[in-house]
């Protein structure tokens, strides 16, 4: 492992530990937010390579994804909860974070703004419209390996299904037996699910198919194909004829930018 990324993973690591007084609960949301972080980052890199991106350039997407999230820590701290509309903006609170102490040694202003740019914008519904080509693509490929690695985790939930469910996925809600009318109509006119629209957890299903209309470059539709990450997700849905539509148009979807 180089040196500049064993430092980032050290400091990353220093911060996170700096939290004391967590219940069992909080100890074990770290941890899950800490491996997932480490992912992110590895898929960043990945991604990265596989659109051959520059040496800095993938240094800069594996940073990217090795922050993300470090808003999720204090979030979880102060308000014990990771539903950014019951507490705050994780992604903003992670700017503020990064900027308040010394993550980023040897990186120049230019790309540790491009840096805070994309985390900024890693969990908005839409991508700001202010933005130059490279902002753009780092901004796009943080989204794209963060949903990724969420994907890997729904998906191994949902095929080996817990005795007590994790709230943390679920968001406490309802189990529901049909998709909500709003739901269904963004994604069969092809677009992402409002969070604000999701009453239950078969819309935040549907939601998660969804995703497929916010992936932007192919090494992640094939990386999401070869996992069978929506056919997963499909095969824990009841079935009715709504559920069989959206499945349909989205695997076409996905299908057509795979032959594209």
């Amino acid at each position: 492992m180089e040196e500049r990324t064993e430092l980032a993973i050290r400091k990353f690591n220093d911060y996170v530990d700096s939290f004391t007084g967590l219940s069992e609960d909080q100890l074990q949301n770290f941890e899950i937010k800490k491996n997932h972080s480490y992912r992110v980052a590895d898929l960043a890199l990945v991604l990265a390579k596989n659109m051959e991106l520059n040496e800095t350039e993938a240094h800069l997407a594996y940073l990217i994804g090795l922050y993300h999230d470090i808003g999720r820590f204090k979030q979880l701290k102060e308000y014990n909860t990771f539903n950014d509309s019951k507490s705050v903006d994780h992604a903003e609170l992670a700017v503020e974070i990064l900027k308040e102490s010394d993550f980023f040694e040897n990186l120049d202003e230019g790309q540790v703004e491009l840096i805070l740019l994309a985390i900024r914008q890693h969990n908005k519904l839409g991508l700001t419209k202010k933005m130059t080509d490279k902002e753009r693509l780092f901004a796009k490929l943080i989204r794209d390996a963060d949903k990724l690695d969420i994907l890997r985790v729904i998906t191994d939930y949902y095929t080996n299904p817990k005795t007590t469910p994790n709230h943390t996925l679920t968001w406490e809600m309802p189990k529901g037996g049909t998709v909500s009318k709003d739901v269904s109509k963004q994604i069969l006119k092809g677009a992402l699910v409002a969070k604000e629209s999701i009453t239950n957890e078969l819309d935040i299903k549907v939601m998660q198919l969804s995703w497929v209309y916010d992936l932007n470059y192919r090494p992640s539709f094939e990386l999401m194909m070869e996992k069978r990450y929506l056919e997963k997700i499909y095969n824990s849905m009841p079935k009715n004829d709504t559920v069989i539509e959206i499945y349909r148009k989205v695997k076409v979807f996905v299908e057509n930018k795979l032959i594209a």
